[in-house]
């Protein structure tokens, strides 16, 4: 009896190691030529396995991928979590260092943030009921920007009757119903244009021009927080 515990224990602790070794033999293939030269067989032949064995962990390569999606979402949010952890600056300083960590993990793991914007499978995760480690880098985001404006006496509406109560069905998704409108809008257009402006730098839009992707989105991030009533200093 007392052995049937620490058989479980080491068949568990081997499939956890087998595991791991996937996710990282996954990884080195997307990291090296993109999610699209990922396959079941691929994957079984960089480990020195036999396809049927992959297919114990993951039925599908869909399935792989999606899981692949899941830890890149965590990576990206635990990046961007510990940029600002324990940082006693000023909220408007904390957003950049938000948002400069998640251009970072961008820059480092170009394939990876790729995968996460162009990758599709029935199995991603992100539906209406369920939240994304995404989600809780964005809620992070939304915070610092909710202090923010608790320091200024600026209108909290977005300036949209109609759109002031879509930004507030979006704010209760990400389960931050208190917020206002237009700290809720400020979110959303600090994300978009980092997103935007990351991707057109990692498209190489950017390459033989004399242009800075950071200075541009240090540039986008004063002027969303502005909008929040706090001038620049």
């Amino acid at each position: 009896m007392t052995n049937k515990p620490q058989t479980m224990g080491r068949r568990e602790r081997l499939r956890a190691q087998t595991l791991q070794e996937i996710e990282d033999a996954s990884f080195a293939i997307i990291d090296a030529d993109g999610v699209q030269a990922l396959s079941i067989a691929a994957l079984a032949r960089s480990m020195a396995m036999s396809a049927p064995a992959v297919y114990r962990y993951f039925p599908s390569r869909d399935a792989l991928v999606a899981h692949l999606v899941t830890l890149s979402y965590q990576q990206l949010a635990a990046a961007m979590s510990q940029a600002v952890e324990g940082s006693r600056r000023a909220p408007r300083a904390r957003v950049r260092l938000l948002v400069t960590a998640y251009r970072d993990w961008a820059l480092r793991y170009r394939r990876r943030y790729g995968m996460l914007f162009g990758e599709r499978t029935g199995e991603l995760p992100g539906d209406v009921t369920t939240q994304t480690p995404l989600d809780q880098a964005m809620a992070l985001l939304i915070d610092l920007l909710a202090v923010v404006q608790d320091t200024t006496q600026a209108n909290t509406t977005s300036g949209d009757r109609t759109l002031d109560g879509q930004l507030r069905q979006w704010a209760r998704s990400q389960e931050r119903p208190d917020i206002t409108p237009r700290v809720a809008r400020t979110a959303i257009l600090i994300w978009s244009r980092v997103h935007g402006i990351v991707s057109l730098e990692l498209t190489g839009m950017f390459d033989n021009h004399p242009l800075e992707a950071q200075r541009l989105i240090d540039l986008e991030i004063a002027s969303a927080v502005q909008s929040l009533g706090l001038p620049n200093p």
